[in-house]
């Protein structure tokens, strides 16, 4: 962990981190849906790092990264309040600009505490906040990655994880 260079050999594409909700804070959403799914939640000890990235073993004609509650996304959050197919992200080829879209969910998707038009995508920089119905993530760009691994360290120094314990790859356990 004390290494950055380690870091950005095993991240090299955009993440979002989805840490535990704070104690007292309760849901902002009741609607939720009953999915069958394990429920894979973030600890306080250890937060939830799912890679923004096109799964391989998933061939859609859909456009961009979709994010959803469904086992074919290729950005999986399982929580009740997420919708099936949620939210998506793409980059702009010539600029490498990261967007996020709202797909219509039910509980919206929300950045840096304004609710985004469906469809409509918005941009997100290094650092942006986002929520996808109760979950709260933040989005960061690899660069920024390696500083929130630093942060995150700094603040649960007891811990001593890997910076590839961080990584939840799709269809791997935890």
């Amino acid at each position: 962990m004390d290494d950055p260079q380690s870091v950005r050999r095993a991240v090299c594409w955009p993440v979002l981190v989805w840490e535990a909700t704070p104690v007292g804070v309760g849901p902002a959403f009741g609607r939720r849906t009953m999915t069958g799914l394990s429920l894979r939640r973030p600890t306080v000890a250890e937060p939830l790092v799912l890679e923004v990235r096109k799964r391989s073993q998933v061939v859609t004609p859909s456009t961009g990264i979709t994010l959803g509650r469904t086992l074919d996304s290729d950005v999986m959050v399982e929580d009740p309040t997420v919708s099936r197919v949620h939210a998506s992200f793409s980059e702009e080829a010539q600029t490498g600009m990261w967007y996020v879209s709202d797909s219509g969910s039910h509980n919206g998707t929300w950045q840096n505490g304004t609710l985004l038009i469906p469809g409509r995508p918005s941009p997100l920089f290094e650092r942006s906040s986002l929520r996808f119905g109760d979950v709260m993530a933040t989005f960061l760009q690899f660069s920024a990655f390696n500083q929130f691994i630093l942060d995150w360290l700094a603040r649960h120094s007891r811990a001593t994880p890997t910076p590839e314990s961080f990584l939840t790859r799709p269809g791997e356990a935890p």
